[in-house]
């Protein structure tokens, strides 16, 4: 019955998951690898039971799409200068209550609420995956060779869950040489990344904070999945940068902030740290916007831990922005307001003041 509408609709069977029994299956897309019963969908609301199999209600709809510089999501130290072809669905599977694209996060699981409460089940596939529009997986890439767009990042809403429809888009622009990057919570499974081997370059991943109270208590998550996933991202040889959202009152502490660059540090100190200003949004409305002074309290610490390359996001603050060589300090890379310019001391991914060499994706 559902394989007529496969091509007709949003709708397309899971690679990940595992079949338990005749009722249930367990997506292995996210480390909350959810059981889920026939008719029933996971946390992240797109990904549904249908008679015993797994489908993603979202494949190739894309309801956020944009073209920006790669700076914008962020990441400093892969393909600098460039654009990023940025794609997003609906869904989540996290909840955070200070989520800043929360309208298309939360949206699914909102959906699903409503329609389960009011008896319509039946609607619901129809209405999750009728947001956005519809992109194909070619559709994407052909954009990208017609404008010469290097790289794809999947964004806005926690890629892992949609995976079926990255890893198709991510196969077709490895055939014409184009990147792809993740934007993400850190909650990948294991099977995800085995199955992007060597077609994912790049991931910005957030640490929202440093204590499990706050994961469990703000998204609705666990810590140490995350800090897993940082570690098994660079133990795989995966380009990574690190974002921290700082939320006044939340994850702003001397304390706080000192651990998570101190985790970094012990990983690896040239791991880049984003450190972003909180504005108010969905459940946070009351909390007001990150200081200017807490950002810069924040780039302090991340360098006192050792980290060579600490960053301040969503203000405005080039001397924060800019890339250093980490031995002799001289400006390589300039940055404000996603303006970039690689200065003449920086060739070939050298400082050509002292020879060193800075880690990175630069072509």
């Amino acid at each position: 019955m559902y394989e007529e509408i496969l091509h007709e609709t949003a709708l397309q069977e899971a690679t990940l998951y595992e079949t338990l029994d005749k009722e249930a299956v367990r997506c292995t897309a996210c480390k909350l690898r959810c059981v889920i019963k026939n008719g029933q969908a996971g946390v992240c609301g797109v990904r549904e039971n249908k008679e015993g199999k797994l489908y993603l209600l979202v494949y190739g709809r894309a309801s956020a799409v944009n073209i920006d510089p790669i700076e914008k999501k962020p990441l400093f130290h892969f393909l600098p200068g460039t654009e990023v072809f940025s794609v997003g669905t609906v869904g989540c599977n996290f909840g955070c209550t200070f989520c800043q694209n929360w309208d298309l996060s939360q949206v699914a699981r909102t959906i699903r609420e409503r329609l389960m409460k009011e008896k319509r089940s039946a609607f619901i596939e129809f209405e999750v995956g009728r947001y956005g529009y519809k992109l194909s997986p070619e559709e994407i890439v052909k954009i990208c060779v017609g404008k010469q767009i290097p790289s794809i990042a999947y964004t806005y809403n926690e890629p892992v869950i949609f995976f079926e429809y990255l890893h198709d888009t991510a196969l077709l622009a490895a055939q014409y040489n184009i990147r792809n990057v993740f934007v993400s919570n850190g909650y990948e499974s294991e099977e995800a990344l085995d199955a992007m081997g060597l077609h994912l370059h790049a991931m910005n991943i957030d640490l929202k904070a440093f204590r499990d109270e706050f994961y469990t208590k703000q998204c609705k998550a666990r810590l140490q999945p995350v800090l897993d996933t940082i570690l098994d991202v660079h133990r795989r040889g995966i380009w990574l940068e690190v974002t921290t959202l700082v939320i006044p009152g939340l994850n702003d502490s001397d304390e706080e902030l000192k651990d998570i660059a101190a985790f970094l540090a012990s990983i690896d100190e040239d791991i880049p740290w984003h450190i972003s200003a909180f504005h108010p949004a969905y459940k946070m409305t009351d909390t007001p916007p990150t200081s200017r002074a807490t950002l810069e309290r924040a780039y302090d610490i991340g360098r006192s831990a050792g980290l060579h390359y600490v960053y301040v996001g969503n203000i405005r603050d080039w001397r924060r922005s800019a890339t250093y060589c980490p031995k002799c300090q001289k400006p390589l890379i300039l940055r404000e307001a996603y303006q970039t310019s690689i200065e003449p001391a920086f060739q070939d991914g050298c400082c050509t003041n002292c020879k060193t060499k800075i880690p990175g994706i630069w072509e």
